[in-house]
């Protein structure tokens, strides 16, 4: 589990080879899901039609191949994000979980569920200001009984944002989890959070530089040394020199 700061025994993983010192997660907001949902099916289709792509292993695959940014090739991931780029209709929003184990107890109650959902609702807070909609919120990679803390999570942001408001929104959403392969426009923040974390670990910059502006904003959550200047919108955008030091062996 991405999330995980213990192994089975209560076993610390942080500082231990392989440990995640991160977690990502991400949103990405339209009112044309079936239009995002297209460009996503068109262009897988157009891979599996192409000779120079469909024989690349990462296509091949006879268990079925859907787009996963760690998992593709890099001729896939260039060309996704070249179209990715272009794209419009969507806004996208992530959070960037650092694992800090004072934190995680104190805070998360050494929880690994509370560690994830208290990312999740920072990153619905003020995404909903209009109660002539009706908000659908999907939540990939999780099993069905994360439902349940979803709507939580969601209901606390709600409840937050009507407090910092002079009149109080009635919000009408509905909640549920999914899985990846059969909804294909989440590819499309996987593809973006992928790119952001491959410049944060590896220093690899490219892919973050050519969909930097696809970011409406990023929030550096944990990052306690920049309080309030830790968030990155499109007038002061994320760069690693701006942020507090990234530690690959994780946070006490």
């Amino acid at each position: 589990m991405l999330g995980a700061f213990y192994a089975k025994g209560k076993k610390l993983l942080i500082g231990q080879e392989g440990f995640q010192p991160l977690l990502l997660l991400g949103l990405i907001v339209t009112e044309d899901k079936k239009a995002i949902r297209d460009f996503v099916v068109n262009f897988q289709n157009e891979i599996k039609e192409d000779p120079l792509y469909n024989t690349l292993k990462c296509v091949a695959n006879p268990k079925g191949w859907y787009l996963h940014a760690r998992n593709d090739q890099i001729d896939i991931r260039s060309k996704f994000t070249e179209a990715l780029r272009r794209q419009k209709g969507y806004k996208s929003f992530a959070v960037i979980g650092r694992k800090r184990l004072s934190t995680f107890e104190n805070k998360h109650n050494s929880n690994e569920s509370e560690f994830y959902f208290d990312m999740v609702y920072h990153l619905l807070k003020d995404r909903m200001n209009d109660e002539n909609y009706f908000y659908q919120i999907f939540l990939s990679g999780r099993t069905g009984s994360s439902a349940e803390k979803l709507k939580k999570a969601i209901d606390r942001a709600i409840a937050r944002d009507n407090e910092r408001r002079k009149i109080e929104l009635n919000i009408k959403y509905d909640c549920r989890t999914v899985p990846s392969y059969l909804t294909p426009e989440l590819s499309v923040i996987d593809y973006l959070l992928w790119a952001l974390q491959r410049y944060i670990l590896s220093d690899d910059n490219r892919y973050y530089l050519a969909l930097k502006e696809k970011f409406n904003l990023i929030i550096d959550l944990y990052d306690f040394k920049n309080f309030r200047q830790n968030y990155y919108s499109s007038t002061n955008r994320f760069e690693k020199i701006k942020a507090g030091e990234f530690k690959m062996d994780g946070y006490l």
